[in-house]
């Protein structure tokens, strides 16, 4: 019998890859107050490419200290930080795992008390409710060079490639999307002037590394939210991105009013919202339809020959057979399913079929900020750990 397609070899740009499961960026909580790599941080990556991942993508990185958007949150804004992360790739590299940097800005998504979010416009960010001050178009000079700096550290540190974080309402999202963008100048106002900061982002970058590193980006198609981006914009936007030379894009939201819409909410099935959003998560909700991204990497497939990279609750074998034989995607990437299970790509190659364990129930990322990525349903007493949590966290 031939492998199915998502054990294939793959390549992106000039990286060749084993397989064409990723694991997508997702932030760990594991670094110190100042960005900086940390041992657990180190054994977390060496796990996740001893379990046979094609490719890593480390949790978004912020390229400059305002840039900041949950606590302990990975940096790469100084070059002091460039020796942590050369033993960070150097542990992956041992496994024989292969690892981008994914480069981020939080923009108005910044939830730092001692940050004042900055954005394109002077706006209330809907997720964090915090007042963003606008950018000046020096700023937005300087935050380009920023993004191409971090690309200079990373390869300096090893790393095998950039990805740039473009989607889930982070700062270039904020620049692509009418509803955040309300800039008049050069910056903003139309189509095309939307267009130029991640245009001008990834050429910065490609100038810093060169012409053969791989350059990926999470990209934002269209916003979840009512006066947003617009799919035929953001597919424009998509093509003009390969017609400059981006190696791979994987597809995503922009813009949200709820994190939830990123990754899809999980509705109650009993005993109403407040005990099953509050005390038992895990009993009374049932996912969404798997792959609920495959639409936008379907519509970007007819537009472009730009390898796709498909996110978004792809949970068994079936659906990642279906994506990648049907041509709508060319990989998968994953995040939660790596959290509870770093080897599962190892458990393919063995022949496992069928979903994985990850049930979507998303406390991993409610913990975001405050403890070290895990999986709340994977160990004794996690569940209990968490529900006193929650407890000790609603009396504060």
């Amino acid at each position: 019998m031939s492998s199915p397609p998502y054990l294939s070899p793959g390549r992106i740009g000039s990286l060749h890859l084993r397989n064409r499961l990723i694991r997508a960026a997702t932030s760990e909580t594991m670094c110190t107050v100042e960005g900086d790599v940390t041992d657990d941080l180190i054994t977390l990556y060496e796990n996740l490419a001893k379990g046979g991942a094609g490719l890593l993508i480390t949790g978004h990185a912020y390229v400059e200290p305002r840039g900041q958007c949950s606590d302990r949150q990975i940096g790469i804004y100084s070059d002091r930080q460039v020796d942590g992360l050369k033993r960070l790739t150097d542990a992956v590299h041992r496994q024989g795992g292969r690892i981008f940097a994914e480069l981020s800005h939080a923009g108005s998504q910044c939830g730092m008390a001692h940050i004042e979010p900055v954005a394109p416009s002077a706006a209330r960010n809907d997720i964090f409710g915090t007042a963003a001050r606008a950018l000046t178009a020096q700023e937005i000079d300087d935050l380009i060079v920023a993004f191409s700096e971090a690309a200079r550290r990373a390869i300096k540190a090893g790393f095998d490639g950039i990805h740039i974080h473009g989607g889930n309402g982070y700062l270039i999202s904020q620049f692509s999307s009418p509803y955040t963008n309300r800039r008049t100048d050069e910056w903003g106002g139309d189509a095309a002037r939307r267009n130029r900061f991640i245009v001008e982002v990834y050429s910065a970058i490609r100038l810093a590394v060169g012409p053969s590193i791989p350059i990926s980006a999470r990209y934002g198609i269209a916003d979840a939210i009512a006066g947003g981006l617009e799919m035929k914009e953001g597919i424009d936007r998509a093509v003009l991105l390969r017609q400059a030379g981006i190696d791979a894009i994987e597809v995503s939201y922009g813009i949200m009013d709820s994190y939830l819409s990123n990754i899809r909410p999980y509705v109650g099935l009993t005993l109403g919202r407040a005990l099953s959003d509050w005390v038992l998560p895990w009993l009374w909700r049932k996912p969404s339809t798997e792959a609920y991204y495959r639409p936008f990497a379907a519509a970007l497939r007819r537009a472009s020959d730009v390898p796709i990279i498909l996110v978004g609750g792809v949970r068994s074998t079936n659906a990642m057979a279906a994506a990648l034989d049907s041509g709508d995607a060319d990989f998968l990437s994953f995040a939660r399913p790596f959290v509870r299970e770093p080897d599962f790509p190892n458990q393919l190659m063995a022949g496992r079929t069928g979903a994985v364990d990850c049930v979507s129930c998303n406390i991993c990322l409610e913990h975001d900020g405050y403890d070290a990525l895990k999986c709340w349903r994977k160990g004794a007493g996690s569940l209990a750990a968490h529900a006193l949590w929650r407890i000790r966290r609603a009396a504060r």
